[in-house]
């Protein structure tokens, strides 16, 4: 049992899984993968810096716009000394994780990494199509050094292709994906998101799993690859198919929707405070009015009838706006539910982080980060009753596991563990 209690919970416990990913989708996968309790250890190299990971070098500092937004990722607004230690968008998927440093780009750096490849049992990357080949360890020189790995490979657009090797971030791809067509207003505003991030993950760690259960069956390993863009479009798969049968490209809704009237965004007491509600159904179109005060100007009986609301659902707004600005969107949000109108407050990060619903099931820990301080983290986004996910641990700073790595899974000893460190393997400061 280690000290830290990492790898010592859950389903996966003493499964290993070395961790190669670059910002957010193959860090998410391994964050879920160490959240069931496998042993994830991140590999960095002191000499290439990972800014789409930890964030830029020397971040703007100052009363300057890019600044004050910049300073937003850093405790108390401070980057400070060693930014990539105290970087919010890193530790808060990074949580259960080693960190462990070396440079594979060397030959005595990729013999290391080669050494706890046979002691892995999950491996994951989402870099740049063929950056392994490119560094001569290939899936195939991988399953050779440790037949019973399973690689799980997140390249954006596939490893084939002849987009397989463009680049860009999860926003470049949404669009390559189609997502940009249809989220945004009907007035032509787009809005962009880090979905490709989000969904991603989850389609990642899922992926190792599925992958786990076929080496029980066979003692093989696998390689799995998972094409972001591909993961995106399945979750718009409505959408395509109502391209691909009827020649037409679904319209921007905005806040509205083709199936359900009213539906919308409303404005609250509060400043900058919204609430959302939808109706699906007479009963709920007359719970609504109910809830309203049966104002007079929503007392048409031809209103019960879902088209004549979508057409008239301007004026509908406007009443529902009225209201909603004498009540805070929780008073709202308790009444609408109360009467069963399905309807919801627009929480932002703040909000959510206060909410009596999560602190209530404990989704929230607090954890001590090194650099960062102790601060609420969220928690694990799944619940399994016997073999529950378990946060034992905030995220690592650059070296943090070099010795427990080295010297407890590698073996090395004393002079080999200080020339390494000489050689600039070994260590907690980026060259």
């Amino acid at each position: 049992m280690t000290s830290d209690g990492i790898g010592d919970f859950g389903p996966l416990r003493g499964m290993v899984v070395l961790d190669m990913t670059a910002a957010l989708a193959g860090a998410f996968s391994t964050m879920l993968l160490a959240d069931m309790g496998a042993e994830v250890i991140k590999i960095e190299s002191l000499q290439h810096y990972p800014a789409p990971s930890r964030g830029p070098r020397n971040p703007p500092r100052g009363t300057a716009a890019g600044a004050v937004s910049a300073a937003r990722d850093y405790p108390d607004n401070d980057p400070g000394e060693d930014p990539w230690n105290r970087l919010s968008w890193f530790n808060s998927h990074s949580r259960n994780k080693r960190n462990a440093t070396m440079d594979i780009t060397r030959p005595a750096g990729k013999e290391l990494f080669l050494r706890l490849i046979e002691k892995a049992d999950g491996f994951v990357e989402n870099n740049a199509a063929g950056l392994l080949e490119k560094l001569g360890l290939g899936p195939d020189l991988l399953l050779e050094r440790n037949p019973r790995l399973i690689i799980v490979r997140m390249p954006p657009l596939g490893s084939t292709g002849p987009d397989a090797n463009a680049t860009g971030f999860g926003w470049h791809f949404e669009e390559l994906a189609g997502f940009l067509e249809v989220q945004g207003y009907p007035d032509g505003q787009t809005v962009g998101s880090i979905f490709m991030d989000g969904s991603s993950g989850p389609a990642g760690a899922s992926a190792f799993l599925m992958a786990l259960l076929e080496r029980r069956r066979t003692g093989r390993g696998a390689v799995i690859e998972v094409a972001q863009v591909e993961n995106m479009i399945v979750h718009i798969g409505d959408l395509v198919m109502d391209a691909v049968m009827n020649d037409r490209v679904p319209a921007r809704e905005g806040n509205r929707s083709p199936a359900y009237a009213p539906q919308g965004v409303y404005p609250c007491l509060e400043p900058d405070s919204w609430l959302a509600l939808s109706v699906r159904s007479a009963a709920e179109w007359d719970a609504l009015r109910a809830t309203l005060g049966d104002p007079v100007e929503l007392r048409d009986p031809a209103l019960a009838d879902a088209a004549e609301r979508h057409r008239r659902h301007d004026d509908i707004d406007r009443v529902i706006s009225a209201w909603t600005a004498t009540v805070t969107k929780h008073d709202a949000f308790h009444a609408l539910q109360g009467a069963g109108v399905p309807a919801g407050p627009v929480m932002d990060e703040a909000d959510a982080s206060a909410d009596p619903q999560l602190h209530e099931r404990g989704f929230f820990h607090f954890l001590e980060h090194r650099r960062a301080g102790m601060h609420f983290h969220p928690g694990a986004n799944f619940r399994l009753t016997a073999t529950p996910a378990q946060i034992v641990r905030a995220a690592p700073v650059v070296g943090q596991d070099n010795e427990y790595v080295y010297r407890e899974l590698l073996g090395v000893d004393d002079d080999e563990y200080a020339a390494l460190a000489r050689d600039g393997h070994i260590g907690s400061e980026y060259q």
